[in-house]
């Protein structure tokens, strides 16, 4: 039997499979709301005694009116048996039979978290073009916003792509967010009084400039206040912020980056079971806090693996899922493929085709190595490639020191490396890095070993 979560994180199948359960389609269950229990009804009132006339007590005092009791009155029939000494009371009580104690029900079950982020991908899958993996982080991050007050790190969530499609994913998250406000810019005055009730500020800020993007990656980290009208502020909060169109925009720190591509296709058809996601889920959401609150607070989740960045958002969202280490794994490999993914678009395209010439040819077995013969290899390896970027022997040794290899005069014929063994582990670790090349350990010292011998051929010689 395939494992749940493998089920739940893995493409839809083909359209001709019949849904095996509700959580195969998506669709939550109606959440368990307890009854208020009902005020209890009050004690009826006495009746008041009936009056009676001068003449009638006049009549009872004198024998001549007996007394038989409330007019509405029933003669008690005798009981089988009874010789008339036994007490009817007695005989009556004795013949009610006691009503049955049914037995309580148990109380419904509660969401679990894996079923919880299925819900929500599902939803966000539902009603946008958004791909698989996108639509996976959302969930978890939709799921964070809940557990604001137990998180040091609150990461942001940062949209470009089509303006009208990133409207549309905002009223999504809209529906599924802790206390969420929809908000059209903001200046740093606005901070303030979007903190009074509102958890989840989904803000749309098309024309992001770095003062403000700067500033909403400082809010990520729970602790720090901004100045104004001579108040220290806290204002951290989980916030969702369309950018605008273009995905290489300002860089937000503690952002998860979900890019929107523009499509032709049309739009999703609403599905029957979308209505009970948007008003079921706010509640699961709001159960599953209450339930698990403490423990999120207690058992912070330790990533491995990742950038010092990327780590700290693993954690936050990690912290958030409870009793469910197959999730939080595949929290860690989306995260670190999108890590990956940032580093290659913002690494410096100089920087990078330095370090694999460096690479390339301090792996020949040489002492040393000139900048010219580096920016010849470069230049070498951008022409293939199509740039038309041109590096001279000067701006290779500007790159070299910028990444921390120390040049120095070689001869007459101008500045190198040493490659001695620092600078060759030196520029491994930047390979590793830049190129995201991972060096066998027995590979290491081929270089050196080959040199070796071509010296001791050179010696017998």
């Amino acid at each position: 039997m395939p494992d749940l979560l493998e089920t739940v994180l893995s493409p839809t199948a083909g359209g001709d499979v019949e849904p095996s359960s509700e959580l195969d389609i998506g669709e939550c269950f109606a959440p368990f709301i307890p009854q208020a229990p009902a005020a209890p009804a009050p004690n009826p009132k006495p009746k008041p005694a009936a009056k009676v006339s001068g003449f009638e007590k006049l009549l009872r005092e004198n024998g001549l009116l007996r007394d038989t009791g409330s007019a509405t009155a029933l003669p008690v029939p005798e009981a089988p048996g009874n010789d008339g000494d036994t007490d009817l009371s007695t005989v009556r009580s004795n013949e009610i039979l006691t009503a049955s104690v049914e037995t309580p029900l148990p109380t419904p079950r509660k969401a679990t978290v894996l079923e919880i982020f299925t819900w929500i991908k599902r939803s966000v899958l539902a009603q946008t073009h958004l791909p698989e993996d996108a639509a996976a982080l959302v969930a978890l991050w939709v799921i964070s916003t809940w557990f604001q007050d137990t998180l040091a790190v609150l990461p942001c969530l940062a949209i470009s792509g089509p303006a009208h499609d990133a409207m549309v994913f905002l009223r999504v998250l809209n529906d599924f967010c802790c206390k969420p406000l929809l908000v059209a810019e903001f200046r740093k005055s606005d901070l303030d009084p979007l903190n009074w009730d509102f958890q989840t500020q989904l803000i749309s800020e098309p024309n992001l400039d770095n003062r403000k993007a700067a500033l909403l990656g400082n809010l990520t980290n729970r602790g720090f206040r901004i100045v104004a009208d001579r108040r220290a502020l806290v204002c951290s909060k989980s916030r969702a912020i369309y950018i605008g169109e273009e995905p290489a925009t300002k860089k937000i720190q503690h952002s998860i980056h979900i890019n929107i591509i523009p499509t032709k296709a049309e739009p999703p058809t609403p599905l029957q079971w979308l209505q009970k996601n948007i008003d079921y889920i706010p509640v699961h959401l709001s159960q599953y806090r209450e339930k698990n609150l403490d423990q999120v607070r207690r058992r912070p989740f330790i990533p491995f693996g990742l950038s010092s960045e990327a780590a700290a958002i693993a954690k936050a969202l990690g912290s958030c899922i409870v009793d469910q280490p197959k999730l939080q794994q595949k929290l860690v490999s989306l995260l670190t493929a999108q890590d990956q993914q940032h580093r290659s678009q913002t690494l410096d395209t100089a920087e990078t085709v330095v370090v694999e010439a460096a690479l390339a040819l301090s792996r020949q077995g040489r002492e040393h190595v000139y900048a010219r013969e580096i920016a010849t290899e470069a230049n070498r390896l951008l022409e293939v490639r199509g740039e038309g970027l041109k590096l001279s022997p000067e701006k290779v040794g500007h790159r070299l020191r910028k990444l921390g290899l120390l040049t120095r005069r070689l001869s007459q014929a101008g500045n190198g490396l040493v490659l001695d063994k620092a600078t060759v582990a030196g520029i491994k670790q930047l390979a590793a890095v830049y190129l995201e090349e991972d060096i066998p350990a027995e590979a290491e010292n081929l270089p050196c070993a080959q040199a070796a011998e071509k010296k001791e051929v050179e010696e017998v010689m």
